[in-house]
């Protein structure tokens, strides 16, 4: 009626190794939502940066455009950053660790509509790129200027 004890001799090992399998598997996956949550947080800052950093661009753009004390010089400067020669952004850019690239553009709005209330208005566009590989990530900023 009762069964033999000398049967039941191993059931222990069977038990730890399927425990010791699962804990395994659980680990693994826990390693791998760790290094997800780390990719993402990583991203996250190198966006936060790369988006401020193309602030500050059109902000310093901004503050060449409309001097203190001097006269408005936004045709001047929306000329400088068309041909090329407006290094400014590119030296604030590398003061911020891990970004490299910046791009500025300006162009006068197109009037090709019949709304005159668009003469004299310019789009500067900055856009920055921070971090390397594939943690690259680029964030860009627009806004319009009045001359």
């Amino acid at each position: 009626m009762f069964p033999r004890r000398k049967r039941q001799v191993g059931n222990l090992y069977i038990v730890s190794v399927f425990v010791l399998v699962v804990m395994g598997f659980l680990g693994a996956n826990l390693a791998r939502i760790e290094w997800s949550n780390s990719d993402s947080l990583t991203r996250d800052a190198l966006g936060t940066q790369a988006w401020f950093a193309a602030h500050s661009v059109n902000e310093l753009v901004l503050a060449d455009m409309y001097p203190l004390n001097a006269s408005a010089a936004v045709l001047t400067v929306c000329t400088s950053i068309q041909g090329g020669t407006y290094t400014k952004a590119g030296e604030l850019v590398a003061t911020y660790p891990n970004c490299g690239t910046v791009t500025v553009e300006c162009h006068g709005v197109d009037n090709s509509s019949s709304d005159s209330n668009l003469d004299g208005y310019y789009r500067i566009k900055s856009a920055v790129v921070c971090g390397t590989g594939i943690n690259q990530v680029q964030r860009t900023q627009e806004m319009w200027v009045r001359e």
